[in-house]
């Protein structure tokens, strides 16, 4: 049986949730062949679906010209297939009267649920061979084990429209609270640049701390605080700035944007280092370049959130960067829960040394390492080094 490693997205509408998703897909086949000792396939539809994502992505580099896009051109809308096939429930329930016994019995349809246990798998049962599709979100799977060897462990990216924040933020919290990982999508421009100056962090509360809200209790602090409430497993939460192209291209400028982090989630970061979380959750800074040669230019309108952006030049192509250190982490961590516990991994992956060196040769390239005395500007692990 191959572990299951669930991994969500948190962002509204347009902020680039599944850009972030398909720039890390585009860079995984790159990065984890070059001597890795590791080797990660789609399965199902995952690389058609992002493919087509990806597709999307290099589209906005069509033009002949630097004429300016906006948000829209840069960042595609969130869909979710039609599904084909249900997912089949976890327990089977018969009532009625039965010809032995007068009374209702209950039939558990499976055994203990290693994955269940570790909070690495969804409640639902779903096929580890297919496209998972489900009313409320998708989920991308990829094989991942040493190269000619059969897999050993499975990724599920889960995405879903950001829309849902709003109009269905019960199942955000519970995909939040299910999956070990959560990779928080920071539209940069948003958080870099102050709007009306009479309403600072205008374009950053609407864009990424999900203050502009029709039941007036959801935004990014109530979320977690209801998703990690009594937590007891470990957690790892990923700060992404996407669209960053312009604030990583200097160092200083890369530095500036971490402040910038700090100070506009600093209720959100304060939470997670609050007394009942801070042993249990890992909280990281990856930057990620979803195009790379596109940067944002200019407000259109600096009362109304309407980025414009530029590409660097009239030949510029499609170049994200920095889509590995994501799932570098990722694997640090997942390595990390397997020491912890390797009565329970074992099943999995056998004692596979090889493998587990794999991973951890592969994770060791992280642009922030305190251990190692590696700290690359706007990267940075705040809190939960020791989950790494």
């Amino acid at each position: 049986m191959n572990a299951e490693f669930n991994i969500t997205v948190l962002g509204t509408a347009r902020a680039g949730k599944t850009s972030l998703l398909s720039s890390i897909y585009s860079q995984l086949a790159q990065v984890i062949g070059e001597a890795s000792g590791l080797e990660i396939k789609p399965v199902a539809d995952a690389d058609v679906l992002l493919d087509q994502q990806v597709s999307n992505l290099q589209s906005a580099f069509n033009s002949i010209t630097q004429m300016p896009l906006n948000n829209a051109d840069v960042v595609q809308p969130t869909t979710i297939p039609e599904e084909k096939v249900k997912p089949k429930p976890r327990y089977e329930f018969k009532f009625g009267i039965d010809s032995k016994k007068s009374k209702t019995t209950f039939k558990k349809s499976s055994i203990v649920d290693v994955g269940a246990l570790l909070n690495l798998r969804q409640n639902s049962k779903r096929s580890p061979n297919r496209l998972d599709t489900h009313h409320s979100d998708i989920g991308y799977r990829f094989n991942l084990g040493q190269k000619n060897k059969k897999p050993k462990m499975q990724l599920v990216l889960r995405d879903y429209p950001g829309e849902q924040i709003l109009d269905n933020s019960k199942e955000v919290i519970n995909r939040i609270r299910e999956c070990a990982v959560t990779l928080i999508t920071i539209d940069t421009p948003a958080l870099m640049i102050e709007g009306n100056s009479a309403f600072p962090w205008s374009f950053h509360k609407e864009r990424n701390q999900l203050e502009k809200k029709k039941n007036g209790t959801t935004n990014i602090h109530s979320i977690f605080q209801e998703a990690y409430k009594e937590l007891k497993d470990k957690k790892l939460v990923i700060l992404a700035p996407v669209k960053c192209e312009k604030w990583m291209k200097e160092p200083e400028s890369a530095s500036l944007l971490l402040e910038r982090i700090k100070a506009g989630y600093d209720s959100l970061l304060q939470l997670l280092a609050s007394e009942n979380l801070k042993d249990n959750v890992a909280v990281v800074v990856t930057p990620v370049e979803t195009l790379g040669s596109i940067v944002y230019a200019y407000m259109d309108n600096q009362d109304v959130y309407s980025p414009q952006f530029m590409k660097r030049s009239v030949s510029s192509k499609y170049d994200p960067r920095y889509g590995d250190q994501p799932l570098r982490y990722m694997l640090r961590f997942v390595l990390k829960r397997f020491l912890e516990k390797p009565g329970f991994w074992f099943d999995w992956f056998g004692d596979d040394k090889p493998f587990l060196n794999a991973i951890h040769d592969f994770a060791k390239d992280c642009k922030s390492d305190y251990s190692q005395g590696i700290q690359t500007s706007g990267f940075s692990v705040i809190q939960g080094s020791q989950l790494l």
